[in-house]
Formats: structure tokens, C-alpha cells, sequence
């Protein structure tokens, strides 16, 4: 397939979205990078940095850091493509598929902030697998882990419902 090609199935996929969708796969993607990235940090880290506050605290700042300047991009990029589109307010459906994927995000979330007092509680008291634990700071990364596959997970419902073009869920 040539290049010429490959911006014309490019072009067709992006006017078969409408601004809606278009947003969220932005936002889905900038999202997917951002857990990329953290994860496969934490892989290649040596047992020395996973034990370094320090480090763990550069990580965290430059995760941070990268969300906010992708996110920047991507709103950048929408507003060039949108004709006037970012300005429109949400219509009910929308607002609708939005509540839906904000309930299972949040579902996530607190299971993630439950998980992780669990963790902290059981590391404190030397119970369990607590004790057994190869990564320090466990408690910090299932939180950082619960809020980014909550958002993962709020993008890709509100997609999947805008295109499936279901409405309660």
C-alpha cells in the first residue's frame, strides 16, 4: 500500500467519525500512551530505582508531565480539524454516554483506592503477600494504575456506545 494510499484510508476513517468520536479516540490514545510509558518504566527500572522515592517521584512528575503536554497536542489538533465543533455544548445523548462511562470509571476507581488501602494496611501490619511484595511502593502504584485504567476504561465506553448506539448501559 503506498503512502498516498494509506492518507486516503487515514482520511476516510476520520470523516466516517464524527467530532465526538474523534475526541475520545484522541483522548483514548493519549490516555493509552500515558500507561505505556508508566509501565513500561516501571519494567526496565532496576530494583535500586523501584526502592528510590526519589525516583519513583521523577517517574510520577514526568507521567504527569507527558499527560499534560499530549493532552495540550491533542486539543491543539481537534481544534484545528473541528469547524467550531469544541465550542458546541453536549447534547443530552451525549451527556448521557458521558454519565455512563464516568459510572464505570468511577467503579474503577474506587475499587482501585480500595485496593490499594488494603495494600497499605496489610503492609503495615507485615500480613499476607505484603511481606513478599518485589515492588516497593505498591500502594502508590495500584492507585496511579486504578485513575489511568479508569480513564482507559471511560474513553473506551463512551466510544463504544457512541458508535454502537446504545444508550443505557
Amino acid at each position: 500500500m503506498t503512502s498516498n494510499e494509506k492518507l486516503k484510508v487515514l482520511k476516510a476513517l476520520l470523516d466516517s467519525l464524527s467530532f465526538r468520536d474523534l475526541t475520545l479516540t484522541l483522548d483514548l490514545l493519549v490516555t493509552g500512551a500515558v500507561v505505556y510509558f508508566y509501565a513500561t518504566s516501571l519494567m526496565a527500572a532496576s530494583a535500586e530505582q523501584l526502592a528510590s522515592g526519589t525516583w519513583i517521584s521523577q517517574l510520577l512528575i514526568k507521567v504527569v508531565g507527558i499527560s499534560i503536554v499530549l493532552s495540550i497536542i491533542s486539543q491543539l489538533l481537534l481544534e484545528l480539524v473541528s469547524d467550531g465543533d469544541v465550542e458546541k455544548p453536549l447534547d443530552e445523548r451525549e451527556k448521557h454516554v458521558s454519565l455512563v462511562g464516568n459510572k464505570y470509571a468511577l467503579w474503577i476507581l474506587q475499587a482501585g483506592v480500595c485496593f490499594a488501602i488494603g495494600q497499605y494496611a496489610f503492609e503495615q501490619n507485615g500480613l499476607g503477600a505484603a511481606q513478599r511484595t518485589e515492588l516497593p511502593f505498591l500502594t502508590l502504584h495500584i492507585m496511579v494504575g486504578a485513575f489511568l485504567l479508569a480513564e482507559l476504561v471511560n474513553y473506551a465506553t463512551q466510544l463504544i456506545q457512541n458508535r454502537m448506539g446504545t444508550f443505557y448501559g
